[in-house]
């Protein structure tokens, strides 16, 4: 499984853990859990321009078996701000074409 979360998530669930007074130990930061499948099909489809080829990865499982979880995180208030890949890189590529990066024609 790959653990995703947005930059933004993460640098508000720093913030949180450094301002809450209860925060102890270490906490787990993960919004979703995807596979390389679901996210080579994902690209393909929302970002036909970068070409992925989903066949490549026939065989490969459909969805994670293993899941990281935030449940220490949310259970003490924490909400993401962003939380499947649609919202994740639909922000990132907004903030990369508002800062002129060359993204390989996303639009």
């Amino acid at each position: 499984s790959i653990p995703l979360v947005h930059v933004d998530d993460l640098c508000r669930t720093e913030i949180f853990v450094a301002e809450e007074e209860e925060a102890s130990g270490r906490y787990i930061c993960c919004s979703l859990n995807t596979t390389v499948v679901e996210l080579a099909r994902f690209l393909a489809a929302k970002y036909p321009h970068y070409n992925v080829n989903t066949d490549r990865f026939c065989g490969l499982l459909e969805k994670p078996r293993v899941c990281t979880s935030s449940a220490k995180l949310l259970g003490e208030g924490l909400e993401y701000k962003y939380k499947n890949l649609d919202e994740i890189y639909d922000d990132i590529i907004k903030q990369g074409q508002s800062q002129d990066f060359d993204i390989g024609g996303a639009r």
